[in-house]
């Protein structure tokens, strides 16, 4: 059973959020829950939860700030940040979520984080090594992991990451690899990479032009960006 706690200024969506979870038949189970980030932090280490849903938009303190009150050890679980506000996802994905969920939460997103999470659980990984990245002194290499072995891959040759099933097509500069895991789980891994629709992850390095419906890479491939997508990365293209 993977505990979890949730912490938001909001009691509605903190009880909606938990009712939803019960309602998934999912092995989770609530053991806390706090209306602001301190008292949160104080759960997280009385009660060493495997899992924490964190509000970002609180008075106070705003949910980002939760690395600065836990050490690495006090760390190891697994971060899902919930926001209505989707400019804070570039945020998020800065300080290693394993997961974000836009509000109001959908059901599905929130299934596939879970159904991730007790994957992850049970290969006995933390927030610290979830970004498969290949060490700390080198997070532009991404470890991907292939019906052909281990492969290790530098961010920067990489033009687009593919959904394909339940797999993942990275779309190289020289090659291409299928990875044996679905494209969400590399949404997050680093900064460059950016998921501009549901079947694609874009290298945000290789874009030339955006328009209505499409992104023009520098290889003159168009792929497709979503309305709902558009504002995150206009602010995303504004800090390179």
């Amino acid at each position: 059973m993977i505990e979890y706690i949730v912490i938001d200024d909001e009691t509605a969506p903190r009880e909606l959020l938990i009712y939803t979870i019960d309602s998934l038949s999912v092995p989770l189970m609530v053991v806390g829950q706090s209306n602001n980030l301190l008292d949160g932090v104080e759960l997280i280490k009385k009660l060493k939860p495997q899992l924490v849903f964190l509000d970002i938009q609180m008075p106070l303190h705003n949910g980002l700030k939760i690395r600065k009150f836990l050490s690495e050890k006090e760390s190891n679980f697994h971060l899902v940040f919930i926001t209505a506000y989707e400019q804070y996802t570039i945020q998020a994905i800065r300080l290693s979520a394993f997961d974000y969920l836009l509000k109001p939460i959908d059901t599905e997103e929130l299934k596939d984080c879970i159904y991730r999470v007790i994957e992850q659980n049970n290969d006995k990984n933390n927030i610290f090594n979830q970004l498969q990245v290949l060490d700390k002194s080198n997070n532009n290499v991404l470890v991907i992991k292939s019906h052909e072995g281990t492969q290790f891959v530098n961010v920067e040759d990489i033009i687009t990451i593919e959904a394909d099933g339940m797999y993942s097509k990275f779309n190289l500069k020289n090659q291409t690899i299928i990875s044996s895991k679905p494209l969400k789980m590399y949404e997050a891994v680093h900064t460059d990479l950016f998921r501009c629709h549901r079947s694609y992850i874009v290298n945000i390095n290789t874009i030339e032009k955006l328009d209505s419906q499409f992104i023009k890479l520098r290889n003159n491939e168009k792929i497709p960006i979503s309305r709902a997508k558009k504002n995150g990365l206009f602010q995303l293209l504004s800090l390179k």
